[in-house]
């Protein structure tokens, strides 16, 4: 007969209970017409247009991005598994990096987007892209963090963000695999 201890129940409901669930198509849907308002709300030189595209590209980049890394709703859960060995990836850095191609294609005209990290060079790195209207303050942005909550977008004012003081990630520690998007003439696409 098979038995489990308290303890592996226990462990058991943790895990089930921490893995991310995305939202329906639906719900996403919704979602992605509140971060395209919040984009209008940065200038009314956004273009709806694009603040949908944007929006609606982040949020399902994101659930891609969660069903491939298959996170845990608590980010350090995660990052304890990718940094022992147990996850190939999963790290802030590389959900921001996987996202941005997707939403630096759609060509935008009327915002601008801007790698970030905050609190570099300590144990509470974090890596994210912050949105502004074309020319606005980088301080004066939306900051969208696909990491935070395991795939579900997370988006706030930068100003709003208190536990992340996000500066732009300067330009030479531009990673690698985004160089040929962002440096053209520099790195040549393959």
């Amino acid at each position: 007969m098979f038995t489990v201890s308290p303890l592996n129940a226990l462990l058991l409901a943790l895990f089930l209970a921490s893995c991310v669930n995305v939202g329906t198509p639906a719900e996403r849907q919704a979602k992605a017409r509140r971060l395209s308002h919040d984009l209008q709300l940065l200038s009314p030189t956004v273009s709806a247009r694009e603040a949908d595209q944007l929006a609606t590209t982040a949020i399902e980049e994101s659930a891609k991005l969660s069903s491939d890394f298959k996170p845990f709703f608590h980010p350090w859960m995660n990052n304890g598994l990718v940094n022992t060995g147990l996850r190939k990836r999963g790290l802030c850095y590389q959900w921001r990096d996987d996202l941005f191609p997707y939403l630096f294609r759609l060509n935008l005209k009327t915002m601008d987007l801007h790698l970030s990290s905050s609190k570099r060079n300590t144990w509470q790195e974090h890596h994210g892209i912050i949105v502004t209207a074309k020319g606005q303050r980088f301080e004066d942005g939306l900051v969208i963090d696909p990491w935070r909550t395991g795939g579900r977008l997370w988006w706030g004012l930068k100003k709003n963000d208190k536990g992340h003081p996000w500066v732009p990630l300067p330009y030479d520690l531009t990673p690698m695999v985004l160089r040929p998007l962002l440096m053209p003439d520099l790195y040549p696409p393959h």
